[in-house]
Protein backbone atom coordinates (compact mmCIF):
# COMPACT_ATOMS: atom_id res chain seq x y z
CA UNK A 1 0.00 0.00 0.00
CA UNK A 2 1.34 3.41 -0.95
CA UNK A 3 2.36 5.78 1.83
CA UNK A 4 3.05 9.50 1.39
CA UNK A 5 4.90 11.47 4.07
CA UNK A 6 5.71 15.18 4.27
CA UNK A 7 8.65 16.49 6.30
CA UNK A 8 9.24 20.24 6.57
CA UNK A 9 12.78 21.34 7.45
CA UNK A 10 13.37 24.63 9.21
CA UNK A 11 16.57 25.52 7.37
CA UNK A 12 18.83 24.56 4.49
CA UNK A 13 21.18 22.88 6.94
CA UNK A 14 18.35 20.82 8.41
CA UNK A 15 17.13 19.88 4.93
CA UNK A 16 20.59 18.59 3.99
CA UNK A 17 21.00 16.76 7.29
CA UNK A 18 17.61 15.06 7.07
CA UNK A 19 18.13 14.09 3.42
CA UNK A 20 21.54 12.60 4.15
CA UNK A 21 20.18 10.57 7.07
CA UNK A 22 17.24 9.28 5.02
CA UNK A 23 19.59 8.17 2.24
CA UNK A 24 21.73 6.35 4.80
CA UNK A 25 18.80 4.73 6.62
CA UNK A 26 17.01 3.47 3.50
CA UNK A 27 20.23 2.10 2.01
CA UNK A 28 21.20 0.32 5.22
CA UNK A 29 17.71 -1.16 5.58
CA UNK A 30 17.75 -2.50 2.02
CA UNK A 31 21.09 -4.22 2.61
CA UNK A 32 19.85 -5.71 5.87
CA UNK A 33 16.59 -6.98 4.35
CA UNK A 34 17.67 -8.01 0.84
CA UNK A 35 21.46 -8.20 0.87
CA UNK A 36 21.96 -5.22 -1.44
CA UNK A 37 20.69 -1.70 -2.12
CA UNK A 38 19.92 -0.50 -5.64
CA UNK A 39 19.67 3.28 -5.75
CA UNK A 40 18.48 5.80 -8.33
CA UNK A 41 20.25 9.13 -7.97
CA UNK A 42 19.71 12.50 -9.60
CA UNK A 43 21.40 15.85 -10.01
CA UNK A 44 20.60 19.25 -8.53
CA UNK A 45 22.71 21.50 -6.32
CA UNK A 46 20.36 21.09 -3.33
CA UNK A 47 21.46 17.47 -2.90
CA UNK A 48 25.23 18.12 -2.86
CA UNK A 49 25.75 18.36 0.91
CA UNK A 50 23.40 15.44 1.52
CA UNK A 51 25.43 13.28 -0.84
CA UNK A 52 28.61 14.19 1.02
CA UNK A 53 27.11 13.01 4.32
CA UNK A 54 25.72 9.91 2.63
CA UNK A 55 29.07 8.97 1.14
CA UNK A 56 30.84 9.34 4.47
CA UNK A 57 28.48 6.96 6.29
CA UNK A 58 30.54 4.31 8.03
CA UNK A 59 27.49 2.12 8.61
CA UNK A 60 27.09 1.27 4.91
CA UNK A 61 28.89 -1.59 3.19
CA UNK A 62 29.39 0.12 -0.17
CA UNK A 63 30.30 -3.14 -1.90
CA UNK A 64 26.61 -4.00 -1.64
CA UNK A 65 25.27 -0.72 -3.07
CA UNK A 66 24.52 -0.25 -6.79
CA UNK A 67 23.85 3.12 -8.41
CA UNK A 68 21.78 4.05 -11.44
CA UNK A 69 20.57 7.45 -12.66
CA UNK A 70 16.97 8.60 -12.87
CA UNK A 71 18.00 10.95 -15.65
CA UNK A 72 20.98 12.70 -17.16
CA UNK A 73 21.87 15.07 -19.94
CA UNK A 74 23.30 13.54 -23.10
CA UNK A 75 26.73 15.07 -22.47
CA UNK A 76 30.25 13.90 -21.67
CA UNK A 77 30.95 12.92 -18.04
CA UNK A 78 32.99 16.04 -17.28
CA UNK A 79 30.46 18.45 -18.78
CA UNK A 80 29.15 20.88 -16.12
CA UNK A 81 25.59 19.81 -17.00
CA UNK A 82 26.30 16.13 -16.25
CA UNK A 83 24.35 14.57 -13.38
CA UNK A 84 26.92 11.78 -13.38
CA UNK A 85 29.68 14.29 -12.65
CA UNK A 86 27.72 15.82 -9.78
CA UNK A 87 27.13 12.46 -8.11
CA UNK A 88 30.72 11.39 -8.74
CA UNK A 89 32.14 14.52 -7.13
CA UNK A 90 29.61 14.92 -4.32
CA UNK A 91 29.03 11.28 -3.35
CA UNK A 92 31.50 8.81 -4.81
CA UNK A 93 34.48 10.95 -3.82
CA UNK A 94 33.59 10.19 -0.20
CA UNK A 95 32.69 6.50 -0.32
CA UNK A 96 35.13 3.81 0.75
CA UNK A 97 34.99 0.44 -0.95
CA UNK A 98 32.49 1.18 -3.71
CA UNK A 99 33.44 -1.02 -6.70
CA UNK A 100 33.46 0.68 -10.11
CA UNK A 101 31.29 -2.16 -11.40
CA UNK A 102 28.55 -1.08 -8.99
CA UNK A 103 28.08 2.22 -10.83
CA UNK A 104 25.88 2.30 -13.95
CA UNK A 105 25.91 5.78 -15.53
CA UNK A 106 23.91 6.67 -18.60
CA UNK A 107 26.27 6.21 -21.57
CA UNK A 108 26.97 9.45 -23.47
CA UNK A 109 28.93 7.53 -26.14
CA UNK A 110 25.78 6.12 -27.73
CA UNK A 111 25.10 7.24 -31.28
CA UNK A 112 22.09 9.40 -30.33
CA UNK A 113 19.72 9.99 -27.38
CA UNK A 114 17.18 7.39 -28.51
CA UNK A 115 19.88 4.73 -28.79
CA UNK A 116 21.26 5.80 -25.43
CA UNK A 117 17.83 5.36 -23.82
CA UNK A 118 17.40 1.94 -25.40
CA UNK A 119 20.84 0.85 -24.18
CA UNK A 120 20.14 2.06 -20.66
CA UNK A 121 16.82 0.22 -20.64
CA UNK A 122 18.68 -2.95 -21.62
CA UNK A 123 21.32 -2.37 -18.93
CA UNK A 124 18.67 -2.06 -16.23
CA UNK A 125 16.68 -5.04 -17.52
CA UNK A 126 19.81 -7.20 -17.54
CA UNK A 127 20.84 -6.13 -14.04
CA UNK A 128 17.43 -7.03 -12.60
CA UNK A 129 16.98 -10.11 -14.79
CA UNK A 130 13.67 -8.81 -16.08
CA UNK A 131 11.31 -10.78 -18.24
CA UNK A 132 9.15 -9.03 -20.88
CA UNK A 133 6.54 -6.87 -19.17
CA UNK A 134 8.36 -6.75 -15.83
CA UNK A 135 9.60 -3.56 -14.19
CA UNK A 136 12.73 -3.00 -12.10
CA UNK A 137 12.23 -2.45 -8.38
CA UNK A 138 14.73 0.05 -7.03
CA UNK A 139 15.17 0.29 -3.29
CA UNK A 140 15.32 4.09 -3.44
CA UNK A 141 14.67 6.73 -6.07
CA UNK A 142 15.97 10.16 -5.08
CA UNK A 143 14.13 12.88 -7.01
CA UNK A 144 13.76 16.62 -7.21
CA UNK A 145 10.89 18.69 -8.54
CA UNK A 146 10.92 21.77 -10.73
CA UNK A 147 8.60 24.73 -10.31
CA UNK A 148 6.78 23.49 -13.43
CA UNK A 149 6.12 20.10 -11.80
CA UNK A 150 8.73 18.14 -13.73
CA UNK A 151 10.79 15.43 -12.09
CA UNK A 152 13.81 13.61 -13.50
CA UNK A 153 13.56 14.75 -17.15
CA UNK A 154 9.83 14.15 -17.37
CA UNK A 155 8.55 17.58 -18.40
CA UNK A 156 4.96 18.82 -18.68
CA UNK A 157 3.38 18.73 -22.12
CA UNK A 158 6.06 16.45 -23.57
CA UNK A 159 5.72 12.78 -24.58
CA UNK A 160 7.85 11.35 -21.75
CA UNK A 161 5.29 11.39 -18.90
CA UNK A 162 2.83 9.43 -21.02
CA UNK A 163 5.19 6.54 -21.81
CA UNK A 164 4.09 3.34 -20.10
CA UNK A 165 5.96 0.62 -22.01
CA UNK A 166 9.64 1.62 -21.78
CA UNK A 167 12.15 1.86 -18.96
CA UNK A 168 13.99 4.87 -20.39
CA UNK A 169 13.32 7.39 -23.14
CA UNK A 170 15.02 10.39 -24.72
CA UNK A 171 13.65 13.76 -23.60
CA UNK A 172 13.81 17.37 -24.70
CA UNK A 173 13.29 19.95 -21.98
CA UNK A 174 12.48 23.01 -24.08
CA UNK A 175 14.33 25.07 -21.47
CA UNK A 176 17.90 25.87 -20.47
CA UNK A 177 20.22 24.12 -20.75
CA UNK A 178 19.07 23.18 -24.25
CA UNK A 179 20.64 19.73 -24.34
CA UNK A 180 19.10 16.33 -25.00
CA UNK A 181 18.36 14.18 -21.98
CA UNK A 182 17.72 10.57 -21.07
CA UNK A 183 15.14 9.84 -18.39
CA UNK A 184 13.54 6.86 -16.75
CA UNK A 185 9.76 6.74 -17.05
CA UNK A 186 6.96 7.07 -14.51
CA UNK A 187 6.31 3.29 -14.25
CA UNK A 188 9.93 2.81 -13.11
CA UNK A 189 9.58 5.36 -10.32
CA UNK A 190 6.19 3.93 -9.42
CA UNK A 191 7.70 0.51 -8.78
CA UNK A 192 10.35 1.80 -6.37
CA UNK A 193 10.18 0.75 -2.75
CA UNK A 194 11.04 4.26 -1.57
CA UNK A 195 10.94 7.63 -3.34
CA UNK A 196 12.59 10.63 -1.71
CA UNK A 197 11.69 14.06 -3.11
CA UNK A 198 13.95 16.90 -1.97
CA UNK A 199 12.38 20.26 -2.77
CA UNK A 200 13.17 23.79 -1.65
CA UNK A 201 12.39 27.39 -2.49
CA UNK A 202 9.38 29.68 -2.77
CA UNK A 203 9.17 29.03 -6.50
CA UNK A 204 7.98 25.49 -5.67
CA UNK A 205 5.20 26.52 -3.24
CA UNK A 206 2.28 26.60 -5.70
CA UNK A 207 3.44 23.37 -7.33
CA UNK A 208 3.80 21.54 -4.02
CA UNK A 209 0.32 22.66 -2.98
CA UNK A 210 -1.06 21.20 -6.22
CA UNK A 211 0.82 17.92 -5.66
CA UNK A 212 -0.73 17.49 -2.21
CA UNK A 213 -4.10 19.16 -2.61
CA UNK A 214 -4.93 19.08 -6.32
CA UNK A 215 -5.44 16.52 -9.04
CA UNK A 216 -3.32 17.62 -12.01
CA UNK A 217 -3.15 15.55 -15.18
CA UNK A 218 -0.02 13.48 -15.69
CA UNK A 219 1.16 15.61 -18.61
CA UNK A 220 0.60 18.80 -16.62
CA UNK A 221 2.54 17.84 -13.48
CA UNK A 222 4.48 14.57 -13.77
CA UNK A 223 5.90 14.79 -10.23
CA UNK A 224 2.41 14.48 -8.77
CA UNK A 225 2.04 11.09 -10.41
CA UNK A 226 4.90 9.33 -8.63
CA UNK A 227 2.95 7.35 -6.05
CA UNK A 228 4.20 3.74 -5.97
CA UNK A 229 1.40 1.36 -5.04
CA UNK A 230 3.71 -0.76 -2.90
CA UNK A 231 6.17 1.88 -1.74
CA UNK A 232 6.63 5.00 0.34
CA UNK A 233 7.02 8.55 -0.94
CA UNK A 234 8.76 11.02 1.34
CA UNK A 235 8.61 14.72 0.50
CA UNK A 236 11.37 16.57 2.32
CA UNK A 237 10.84 20.29 1.80
CA UNK A 238 11.83 23.62 3.32
CA UNK A 239 9.58 26.29 4.84
CA UNK A 240 9.44 28.31 1.64
CA UNK A 241 8.26 25.38 -0.47
CA UNK A 242 5.66 24.40 2.15
CA UNK A 243 4.34 27.95 2.68
CA UNK A 244 1.07 27.53 0.74
CA UNK A 245 0.00 24.12 2.03
CA UNK A 246 -3.31 24.17 3.89
CA UNK A 247 -2.08 21.63 6.41
CA UNK A 248 1.41 20.47 7.17
CA UNK A 249 3.26 18.74 10.00
CA UNK A 250 5.36 20.46 12.62
CA UNK A 251 8.60 21.82 11.24
CA UNK A 252 11.76 19.93 12.26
Amino acid sequence: MMSKKLIVASSADELSSQAGQLLIDITARAIEERGRAVILVSGGTSIWRSYEAYGQALSINWSKVFFFWGDDRFVEPDNPYSNYALVRDALFAHTSGLPKDNVFPINPDASDPDQCAAEYSDTIAKFFGLKPGEWPVFDLAQNGMGADGHTASLFPHTPGPLVTDKIAVAAHAGQKPYVDRITLTLPVFNHARNVLFITSGASKADTLKTVFEGSPAVDEMPAAHINPENGEVIWLVDEAAAAKLSERPHTI
